[in-house]
């Protein structure tokens, strides 16, 4: 496979000496960091690793190179068995050190925007390839600051999301940490609703599997009759309440009294368990 590898201004990595042209191969056992012949996959990654004055890069052929689990980002460093200098990339233009860059600090190939690290980035600061917006580490993203691949939104970690700020896997909603959710908010797996922290639900708020009837709220542990939409309409008290949960003070219950299933000693009780969980951190 290709790859590319630095030197020191004598072609010389760890006191290894090296020439172009010339196949070199390590006879021991492979492992990552320790032995065998180390290479990046990508023109910046070499840069990661050093950084003194004289370092060279070169690209290189691997062969027998260790299987790895892929991963993103611009610095993925490899190990092989048999290596092979084939040419010297320069440093050159406006501090590119790649080729058909039209932009500035870019180390990788035919980008348009500024400090790219991969290829055929039109945004900046992207270490991947084929991003059209900045500051992503992943692959093919049209957005800003992804860190995983083909996404078209904005701050995804995950993968093969079009929303935005989703930390799961192929969700075309909003602020989604689960898998494969078409809604917003989720922390579940492949829901069409919103905010489902259960399976598959085709509705909004469930904890359940397979629902499309939205769960009415428990209140004080006792099931209430409205949805939460409803609640929170209906007992805005709630709010306040919340609050009052998050201090040591006695909460005085007249001003609750109205809320579905409570009573003076549940309030109480749910106090304690609060202050009690202060104390604990």
């Amino acid at each position: 496979m290709k790859g590319y590898k630095a030197t020191d201004k004598d072609m010389r990595c760890r006191g290894f000496q090296f020439e172009l042209g010339k196949w070199y191969e390590y006879s021991g056992e492979l492992i990552e960091c320790a032995s065998g012949f180390h290479f990046c996959e990508y023109p910046s990654g070499p840069w990661a690793y050093y950084s003194n004055p004289g370092t060279r890069i070169f690209e290189i052929e691997a062969d027998d190179v260790l299987e790895k689990a892929p991963e993103p980002g611009a610095d993925i460093k490899r190990v092989c068995r048999r290596i092979k200098f084939v040419r010297e990339i320069e440093v050159g233009g406006d501090k590119n050190t790649g080729y058909c860059n039209t932009g500035y600090c870019n180390t990788g190939d035919c980008n348009t925007g500024d400090c790219n690290t991969g290829y055929y980035n039109t945004g900046n600061r992207n270490t991947g390839y084929c991003n059209t917006g900045d500051c992503n580490t992943g692959d093919c993203n049209t957005g800003n600051c992804n860190t995983g691949n083909c996404n078209t939104g904005y701050y995804n970690t995950g993968n093969y999301n079009t929303g935005n700020r989703n930390t799961g896997y192929y969700n075309t909603g909003n602020y989604n940490t689960g898998n494969r959710n078409t809604g917003n908010c989720n922390t579940g797996y492949h829901n069409a609703g919103d905010c489902n922290t259960g399976y598959c639900n085709a509705t909004d708020y469930s904890s359940g599997f397979f629902c499309i009837k939205e769960p009415k709220v428990i209140s004080f542990d006792v099931q209430t009759k409205l949805t939460q939409a409803q609640f929170l309409k209906k007992y805005p008290s709630y709010l306040d309440l919340g609050v009052a949960l998050l201090r040591d003070e006695p909460i005085e219950f007249k001003l609750y009294r109205k809320i579905p299933g409570i009573t003076e000693k549940k309030l109480k009780a749910l106090h304690k368990k609060f202050k009690e969980a202060r104390k604990e951190k």
